[in-house]
């Protein structure tokens, strides 16, 4: 079971925004989404990444100013809906989406996924029903993504089983250790990472802990973007 992962837009930023000491070229962030075929829960989704509701249609002027400020390009070939016909699944068939936090470029297709229950770290939740509407959006947060019924679709991860292995210790996502949530903090309140232990080669998808490999690899702290890190 190798999970697949998919570009859902793009977004054109300076690198100095996103790195310490970046220079002032456009350089290309993808926002990503992960897709699992399992032989239990189906087609499982990791983030949903950016859609149509956050650049286009009824949105509240905060969400329109930050889509006229951030612009991201959508790539309908790999939208969540291109994905899962991939594996001949359609938005209905999903029945677990695996949020590792959320902010606006994660959450974009949850609207659309009516069947599905959202594996989270509530800490996540709390901290947006928490805040007002404009402190949400200085976080990069809009409630108005997400399904009205949000809150009771949540199933807390933290309440899964632990699982010990030579890459980590993480809670359970999915019943059989293929699948692993490690907590990330930094980026955003409950944000975590999914480690899958079992490939040949082990990977951990760590899902925004940094936006370009030199910062990974140089520790560089991020320059504007500080702002609204958590």
């Amino acid at each position: 079971m190798t999970p697949r992962f998919f570009n859902t837009a793009d977004l054109c930023v300076r690198e100095r925004l996103v790195l310490k000491g970046g220079r002032w070229r456009k350089i290309i962030l993808q926002v990503r989404i992960g897709l699992i075929d399992h032989p239990v829960h189906g087609p499982v989704l990791i983030d949903a990444g950016y859609g149509p509701r956050v650049t286009r249609g009824a949105r509240s002027l905060g969400l329109r100013a930050y889509s006229a400020i951030l612009r991201p390009h959508l790539n309908p070939d790999q939208s969540p809906e291109t994905a899962l016909a991939q594996i001949g699944a359609t938005l209905s068939d999903v029945r677990r989406v695996i949020l590792t936090h959320l902010h606006a470029d994660h959450v974009g297709w949850l609207r659309d996924l009516a069947n599905a229950e959202f594996v989270m770290d509530p800490a996540a939740w709390d901290a947006v029903a928490g805040r007002s509407a404009v402190g949400n959006m200085h976080n990069g947060v809009f409630r108005e993504l997400l399904p009205d019924d949000f809150s009771r679709r949540i199933v807390d991860l933290t309440a899964m089983p632990c699982v010990e292995t030579d890459h980590g210790r993480g809670h359970d996502l999915l019943g059989d250790g293929s699948a692993l949530a490690l907590p990330l903090p930094g980026h955003a309140p409950g944000h975590f990472g999914v480690l899958f232990p079992n490939l040949a080669r082990p990977l951990l998808y760590a899902a925004d802990a940094q936006w370009v490999l030199a910062g990974l690899q140089n520790r560089a702290p991020r320059s504007a973007t500080a702002l609204v890190a958590h």
